[in-house]
């Protein structure tokens, strides 16, 4: 014959910890789950990214182009708030949208990309904007560079 035991009781504390415990395992899944779809997702037009620093920029295109070489690259077009005289403010900006595109880049195997930032449309009836394009190019060692103004002519 068995022997009857009293079933286990747990603490109140127990109970309560057990349930904190996996809020924080499901809440913790949920972020992984959404940094990777985030991650994932390709750059689309018209789709605003948030930058490191806090700004936000708009996609204006995301387009498939040769250049003067013959080589196919990945052209992200985007507006910014900076003018194209702000050469380091600019360049900084280039550098964290790059973050988001090298993944586009990647994915779709190509070698080089232009990362174009356009600025606001000025004026009523006749509008006018200035873009700059950078262009960053892989190394033989899977290394992504963006390549000065003087090393770009160079190359052409």
């Amino acid at each position: 014959m068995l022997a009857k035991t009293a079933p286990l009781r747990l603490s109140p504390a127990t109970d309560f910890m057990n349930r904190r415990t996996l809020l924080a395992l499901v809440l913790g899944f949920a972020a992984i789950l959404t940094t990777l779809h985030l991650a994932a997702a390709p750059l689309a037009a018209n789709q605003k990214i948030k930058l490191p620093d806090g700004r936000i920029v708009k996609v204006l295109s995301v387009s498939k182009v040769e250049s003067s070489k013959g080589v196919m690259a990945l052209m992200v077009r985007y507006q910014t708030n900076l003018s194209i005289e702000e050469h380091k403010a600019l360049g900084d900006e280039v550098d964290d949208v790059w973050k988001f595109a090298v993944k586009d880049v990647e994915r779709d195997g190509f070698t080089e990309a232009i990362i174009t930032p356009n600025e606001v449309h000025k004026g009523i009836f006749l509008t006018s904007n200035r873009m700059l394009n950078f262009i960053f190019e892989k190394s033989a060692d899977g290394k992504w560079t963006r390549l000065s103004r003087t090393e770009f002519m160079a190359r052409q």
